[in-house]
């Protein structure tokens, strides 16, 4: 096994499918392994291996420090060192199975399964057409890394619940009069017979309990409260079979199902499918298909919100013919905005526009003409004036709907707009459009985009703490000296100090917002007070304009929803968010300075936080120092992501504490009925409001602060002791591990390339500052290693410089994809460098060769640098400038 990076003399790997290699199997692969390895330690190995290569490595170093840690007992061994060893590998686990979600949503019928479809490459994989109630039904789509089967996990409600909903739904259909909703009444007529039947519709709730023997008796799971998996083969079996867990049995697109088939959906809570063959996409990724229609079930209508704040992606589906004016898509999309914003971790919109296809070129052209829309007179005028008329409605679209939105935080980025055709894209001939034009191929690189992102991210992140440990690791099984247990006393003196210091900076840090905070909260509250009771009337009691039967079963589905109802298209209405209006308003711009990404934000100032002194780093003290830099690292990282999900909790405690004060009158209000209850409804909730008001937004105030005083005793305590632990661990426990000399030697070199600052090799522990005053040693009081000469740092500061020209050029690359594909015209020049330096294999170059245009040909291209990773594009780019230096220029230039 080579050890050293600098004696391994392998090639780039090429035309190897990334993840090829089974992460299971053992170690003892014989000499393709040990290349393998070599290749990796030395940088060149192709990328597509690389992420699943080097975490390997890394699991085989760490199970067999695992396995050794099981042979040891006491009193031959710290128990305490091993019981952390164990908990920091075991932590590791999770940093793979963490996921970006990227949630789907629009109304009925806008197309977002054949989109879904589409995108993932399966015409079948989602039974589209799904309408009505139906819609409740969140279905999250990942891959299956496990099998090449399609796999459906069905989570049901429990029983409990089901009775509840059952007799809400039962009390929903008894209602009279002006208390009437048709909507409601029909999904509760949807759902009854969905389960019981065509004619349950009428019978009672002790009916239809004793109908459940047999209507349940294929889906055990739910009665047991298990979870249901269906596994198939192909995409189309799977389609037919989970059909009826998510979808009503409705006339769709003129198909009637078969009225006498039992349709589960209303007792699901929501379906993972499992897709196979879709790493590249999905690996990182879970695509969750969000409907934008209310529902009945409080729950469900609660489980859609948190979905929502969960989401760092949203795609908003509408269609094309109605989008710009389609008042249900920009509702879903308004009030979506409102759980990403500052209650949530939402980066970026999409907004796609779907059916670009369905267009009748007569009717649309109207005033325009064939010039306008540069149509030429050929046999196939009919496909080309079609086509033209497609993509010259798709640009006024994308227009368009870019004028109608506004960004109201500063979080989310630009919004992104896309035109896309499902029908196109799957099409095998007489397409309209190219694929490039149904826009389905840019989207898949989007997605393909944030997979490789959050691949990266866990690459780093697992290298990052396997290196850590594997460092402690291998440093303990070396002879430790008298004098370096003294500079290690001296060392954990210093960093307590340090540690304590910087924690007592920090605390402040947090005191100072805590008090900001709550002189916000105390204007808020006095203007809460002076304009609650007339805001919930002009917003939610009594809105002008709105009265009668219509309004009264909005009312009530406030009252029974605890202060809040979504409608079919989306709109909520919102009693509570409208009482807590001008608390969320009087923090919201502290609010944005303390979470979101700045200068004076929480998150900024831990990433200020450390106990580590330059002149105590990796290049001059040893590798013990290397476990503490990663547990610091991580531990800020894991704080970090803490702040995220607690910003959600702190910023709805303002809207929830209302509720809760609010709750006896939404109880009261919702047991009233008969003739002019709507009077006696708002009456009941304007007098609670004005009789609670002195008490309602103190208390609200009072939790949101106990939330911030909670988070800042987190984050001192967590510093505190894990700083501390990780401080003792790293400096005074020896313990003889296995030898995991190769292992530790790999993962550190890509640890090195991925922070672009070299490590201390094993051998330098000797090599510690030579003080023992206590005083701060600068580094130019740390005596150089014995081995290092000048030859050997020029190499390093060479090395380095490669990197980092690797990186430049690679970027280059990937920023300027769309121009270059359009623009490069020597291509075959550029593919003979390439294939001249083994950047690509034969294969790729014929197809390239054989492409028809200089685009075509680059596309090929780009799909051989993307596969490549940063070393084939970093090629690419001086063969670039070779042959093509005033288009680099060009596009360098600001």
């Amino acid at each position: 096994m080579c050890l050293s990076p600098g004696r391994c003399q392998i090639m780039p790997t090429q035309g190897h499918k990334r993840g090829s290699d089974d992460p299971s199997t053992s170690n003892d692969q014989g000499r393709e392994g040990n290349k393998r390895l070599c290749a990796i330690a030395k940088g060149t190995a192709a990328t597509p291996t690389l992420e699943m290569d080097v975490i390997k490595v890394a699991k085989e170093g760490l199970g067999k420090v695992l396995s050794r840690l099981d042979k040891v007992s006491p009193p031959y061994a710290n128990m305490d060192f091993i019981g952390y060893l164990r908990n920091k590998i075991s932590a590791l686990e999770a940093i793979i199975d963490d996921k970006v979600v990227v949630g789907v949503f629009g109304r009925s019928g806008a197309g977002k399964s054949s989109l879904m479809n589409a995108i993932l490459g399966v015409k079948t994989l989602l039974p589209s057409g799904t309408v009505g109630a139906c819609t409740s039904v969140i279905i999250q789509v990942e891959a299956n890394m496990t099998d090449s089967n399609y796999v459906a996990e069905i989570d049901f409600i429990s029983n409990e619940e089901w009775e509840k909903e059952l007799e809400s739904l039962l009390k929903i259909k008894e209602m009279d009069g002006e208390e009437k909703d048709k909507r409601m009444v029909n999904m509760a007529n949807s759902k009854i017979q969905a389960l019981y039947g065509e004619d349950a519709v009428g019978k009672s709730f002790d009916e239809l309990k004793s109908l459940e023997s047999e209507t349940f008796s294929d889906i055990p799971e739910f009665l047991s409260s298990t979870r249901k998996i269906l596994s198939f083969d192909t995409a189309t079996k799977f389609s037919t079979e989970i059909a009826c867990y998510i979808r009503s049995k409705r006339k769709i697109y003129g198909n009637q199902f078969n009225s006498s088939q039992i349709h589960y959906w209303p007792l699901v809570k929501y379906v993972t499918i499992k897709m196979p063959n879709s790493k590249d996409l999905l690996e990182h990724i879970v695509l969750v298909d969000l409907p934008g229609t209310g529902d009945c079930n409080k729950a469900r209508d609660e489980m859609w919100e948190s979905y929502i704040t969960k989401c760092s992606s949203v795609w908003v589906v509408a269609d094309i013919d109605r989008a710009a004016a389609d008042s249900d898509a920009w509702n879903i999309l308004d009030n979506s905005i409102s759980n990403m914003g500052p209650g949530g971790q939402c980066q970026n919109i999409t907004f796609i526009c779907t059916k670009t296809d369905i267009i009748n070129p007569d009717n649309y052209m109207g005033e325009l003409d064939d010039e306008d829309l540069h149509i030429e007179d050929s046999s196939n005028y009919s496909e080309e004036q079609k086509r033209a008329c497609i993509l010259h409605r798709n640009q006024q679209a994308k227009m368009e709907i870019q004028e109608n939105y506004s960004n109201p935080y500063e979080a989310i980025d630009e919004m992104q707009v896309f035109t896309v055709s499902s029908q196109e894209f799957q099409k095998d001939n007489n397409c309209i459009l190219r694929q490039e034009e149904t826009e389905i191929p840019e989207l898949r690189a989007l997605l393909k985009s944030l997979n490789d992102q959050r691949s990266e991210k866990v690459m780093r992140d697992y290298v990052n703490g396997a290196y850590g440990i594997l460092s402690l690791v291998h440093v303990v099984n070396h002879e430790i000296t008298k004098s370096m247990e003294t500079e290690k006393e001296t060392l954990h003196k210093l960093l307590e100090q340090r540690l304590e210091d910087e924690l007592q900076n920090i605390d402040q840090f947090m005191s100072d917002i805590h008090m900001e905070f709550d002189k916000c909260l105390s204007a808020g509250v006095l203007e809460s007070e002076k304009t609650c009771v007339t805001r919930a009337k002009e917003e939610v009691i009594a809105p002008k304009g709105k009265g009668g039967g219509g309004y009264h079963q909005t009312l009530r589905a406030v009252c029974n929803g605890q202060g809040f109802c979504r409608s079919t298209n989306g709109v909520k209405t919102n009693m509570n968010a409208s009482l807590s209006n001008s608390l969320c308003d009087s923090i919201r711009n502290i609010f944005s300075k303390t979470f979101k990404k700045s200068q004076k934000s929480i998150s900024a100032k831990i990433d200020s936080f450390s106990i580590l002194l330059e002149s105590y780093d990796e290049e001059t003290m040893f590798p013990r120092l290397a476990f503490l830099k990663t547990e610091e690292h991580k531990l800020k990282a894991d704080l970090k992501n803490e702040i995220v999900q607690r910003k959600k909790t702190i910023y709805s405690s303002l809207t929830k504490s209302i509720m809760t004060s609010m709750l006896p009158s939404y109880i009261e209000a919702s047991d009233v009925h008969g003739k002019g209850s709507l009077k006696r409804m708002q009456d009941i909730l304007e007098s609670h409001i004005e009789s609670s008001k002195s008490t309602m937004f103190h208390d609200a105030k009072g939790k949101m602060l106990t939330l911030l005083a909670k988070l800042r005793e987190h984050i001192v305590q967590e510093l505190r002791s894990k700083l501390k632990e990780a401080v003792k661990q790293s400096l005074h426990n020896e313990l003889p591990l296995p030898d995991i000399s190769e292992h530790y030697e790999i993962v550190k070199s890509v640890h090195e390339k991925m922070t672009g600052k070299p490590m201390t090799d094993v051998e330098d522990e000797k090599c510690v500052p030579e003080h023992s005053s206590g005083k701060e040693t600068t580094s130019e009081q740390v005596p150089l290693r014995n081995n290092r000469n000048d030859e050997k740092i020029k190499k390093k500061k060479k090395q380095k410089k490669r990197a980092k020209d690797v990186l430049a050029g690679a970027a280059f690359v990937d920023k300027h994809m769309s121009a270059l594909i359009k623009r490069v015209t020597m291509v075959m020049a550029i593919a003979d460098d390439l294939l001249g330096k083994k950047m690509i294999q034969d294969e790729t170059y014929s197809i390239i060769d054989v492409a028809e245009t200089s685009e075509k040909k680059m596309r090929v291209m780009y799909k051989a640098l993307r596969s490549g990773g940063p070393l084939i594009k970093s090629a690419f780019y001086t063969a670039l400038q070779t042959n093509e230096p005033n288009l680099v220029n060009d596009l360098a230039s600001p």
